[in-house]
């Protein structure tokens, strides 16, 4: 969100973020143009005074321009998540998940057939709504949207993280207040698309020194760097996404999907 404020469970009810209610104007000839003056003069909707929960957002803002928080072709996820425009106000996390299945349909891409040891590759991820009404997602920013991977064997063994225990952070960092996990909201329209493309490298970690840690990002965990390539082989690569307010499996197949790739010869 342009704060100077970028995968968690569920929750989330319906809140407009970002772009206005829509209402037809009232006919001259109804006799009574008090509740559309009210609501001209105030800058509220009827459901703003009788505190029902809005909608999600049109693809209009209130001053009729495109809302940046809603469409039909959303190119660049992560930019607009980051945009404070599109932070869900009043979103909770106690709310009840909602059942997507029949509308969202999540694929992950490469961008190249297989990616040299150390090398770097973009992957994709395409938020589809396969349905015929606008599909609202909501997204965790804190203070930006965060796209993190997971690298697996085909067995399932763990090779990118660093090796040992997570090391505790020094006491600044520690001490220190993590940001607000605020909510962002996207409304992607009937048969639109919302995507994201992540930079992604062939390597594996290690835990930063002490003396780089002390500048990390507080409730983030302790910092990693590259220590190397991962060897040539077929591996599955989790992304984790910030993704909430949805109802999934254990496995967190919508929120965390998965790419299988070759790391060898381009």
């Amino acid at each position: 969100m342009r704060r100077t404020l970028i995968s968690i469970t569920a929750w989330l009810a319906p809140l407009a973020a970002c772009g206005g209610s829509h209402h037809a104007a009232q006919s001259p000839d109804n006799g009574d143009n008090s509740s559309a003056a009210d609501t001209a003069g105030d800058g509220k909707t009827d459901a703003d005074k009788k505190g029902a929960p809005l909608g999600p957002p049109g693809d209009k803002d209130s001053s009729g321009k495109p809302s940046p928080c809603a469409g039909a072709e959303i190119h660049d996820l992560t930019a607009v998540l980051a945009q404070s425009a599109c932070e869900a106000k009043g979103a909770k996390p106690d709310v009840k998940p909602r059942d997507v299945s029949d509308a969202l349909e999540i694929k992950v891409a490469l961008d190249a057939r297989r990616v040299a040891p150390g090398g770097r590759g973009s992957i994709t991820v395409t938020y589809h709504n396969k349905s015929s009404k606008d599909l609202p997602l909501y997204f965790v920013v804190d203070p930006e949207p965060r796209f993190e991977f997971e690298v697996r064997t085909l067995k399932g063994t763990r090779v990118d993280r660093p090796a040992g225990p997570e090391p505790a952070l020094p006491p600044e960092v520690a001490k220190a207040a993590a940001p607000d996990k605020l909510v962002a909201l996207v409304t992607i329209a009937p048969q639109g698309s919302a995507t994201a493309s992540l930079p992604w490298e062939a390597v594996r970690h290690r835990w930063v020194s002490r003396d780089v840690a002390k500048g990390a990002a507080a409730g983030h965990g302790y910092p990693q760097e590259p220590a190397g390539p991962l060897m040539r082989g077929k591996y599955v690569v989790r992304i984790v996404t910030p993704l909430v307010g949805i109802s999934e499996g254990v496995d967190h197949e919508m929120s965390q999907p998965r790419l299988n790739l070759e790391v060898g010869t381009p």
